[in-house]
């Protein structure tokens, strides 16, 4: 009985001590991000959106968040609701013949519309991370990407 009563008593205090070191998740807060993407030529095509949370995975195939969308006007706004506060970048394609990535003529340069947040350009190629993100923190709700066709201006 003694040593019921004892492996009762450890038992017991091992769960109180465990309770006590258990730490609950933090809450991520998270808001809804708005991409208005302007300056299509014609609504041919679709446009395509990806949303990247850090440089290691930045212009990768696999962004945080994608949208593929047809395009209806000059303009879309695109929107990405549960988002986790920190820093992201977005790149976009107005991929006007729909084949999912961005044409270029034989010297490399884009025959489609492309774009950067922060409306990043390099004239050797795309933007880094650093020079495309942002902080998103839920009060800056909306990014606007002007669309560029050929050189960066």
């Amino acid at each position: 009985m003694k040593k019921l009563l004892s492996l009762l008593i450890i038992f017991c205090w091992v769960s109180i001590v465990y309770a006590q070191n258990e730490k609950p998740e933090p809450k991520t807060e998270t808001g809804t991000l708005l991409i208005l993407v302007r300056g299509f030529k014609n609504t041919d095509g679709q446009l395509i959106v990806g949303l990247y949370n850090s440089a290691a995975g930045y212009l990768s195939e696999k962004p945080y968040k994608g949208e593929f969308r047809e395009i209806s006007a000059n303009e879309e706004l695109i929107k990405f609701e549960n988002v986790p506060y920190g820093d992201y970048a977005v790149a976009v394609i107005h991929d006007m013949n729909n084949d999912g990535k961005l044409d270029k003529n034989v010297f490399g340069i884009p025959i489609e519309g492309y774009g950067f947040s922060n409306n990043a350009m390099d004239k050797y190629g795309p933007p880094s991370f650093l020079q495309a993100s942002f902080v998103f923190n839920g009060r800056d709700e909306v990014k606007t990407i002007d669309l560029q066709y050929g050189i960066p201006k």
